[in-house]
């Protein structure tokens, strides 16, 4: 019973710890496994993390410190270089999601590692910003594809909000090589 009460204690010490070191100014996700790192700007909070059982994806849940702001980050483990348009395509058509209709054209960058597509997606309630990167690393032994998705509330969207989604968009690097 004793050493229970200590992996009890020692689980709570590791949890405390890892939400002290989140909840610093100074807020960068590096997640190694799924190659990427993301900076939130000081009073963003996890609210959730889940991984598939397969270890094949992974799901980060962000609500800004006001509450007006939430983030979704998906990112996915592949064998191989994924094709961003069939990602897109399943991204937008898939259910659960519930992206509303997207409004405008995509924006694209492309690097050497990875590149991206952004759009506008809106409905009567709410304006989503959302980022779609794929790594193609022929030669690597994965690739990665992930979708970067801001959803605030219309009433809430205001030039602020836009600045802190682009420069918090910006941040997100794949660091697959």
């Amino acid at each position: 019973m004793f050493r229970k009460t200590e992996l009890f204690l020692f689980i709570l010490l590791i949890l405390s710890l890892f939400s002290n070191t989140f909840a610093q100014d100074n807020k960068t996700i590096n997640d190694v496994t799924y190659k990427f790192t993301l900076k939130l700007p000081s009073g963003w909070q996890m609210k959730d993390l889940k991984e598939t059982t397969d270890k094949d994806a992974i799901s980060y849940s962000f609500e800004s410190a006001d509450k007006k702001m939430t983030i979704m980050l998906l990112a996915f483990k592949l064998n191989s270089v994924k094709n961003i348009d069939d990602f897109i395509y399943n991204m937008e058509k898939d259910i659960s999601l519930n992206i509303p209709a997207k409004t405008g054209d995509y924006t694209e960058t492309d690097s050497v590692r990875y590149d991206m597509k952004s759009a506008q997606y809106k409905d009567k309630r709410f304006d989503e910003s959302i980022y779609y990167f794929r790594t193609k690393l022929p030669d690597a032994p994965n690739n990665f594809v992930y979708m970067l998705r801001f959803i605030t509330e219309s009433k809430d969207l205001n030039a602020d909000k836009e600045n802190e989604i682009k420069s918090i968009s910006a941040s997100f690097t794949p660091t697959a090589e």
